[in-house]
């Protein structure tokens, strides 16, 4: 199973933190992360974690403005 998350600058970063701890312990899931600049900010102030450590939780991590990511392709499965 593949699972998007996205993390913004709105409040309650740590509902995508917690998902994608909980996700990391399932081998059949495959997590993708788009986390914004104000996502990192975001959930630094909540959480105290930097954006590398955030990004390390998911499989693969994808900068916002990655218009050639895999996710930006309406092919992707």
């Amino acid at each position: 199973m593949r699972i998007v998350v996205g993390i913004t600058g709105a409040s309650g970063s740590i509902y995508g933190l917690r998902l994608l701890e909980r996700l990391r312990n399932q081998r059949d899931a495959e997590t993708h992360l788009i986390l914004s600049r104000a996502g990192e900010k975001t959930a630094y102030l909540e959480t105290g974690q930097a954006a590398g450590e955030i990004r390390k939780m998911a499989n693969y991590s994808y900068s916002q403005e990655d218009i050639g990511s895999r996710l930006a392709s309406g092919s992707y499965p």
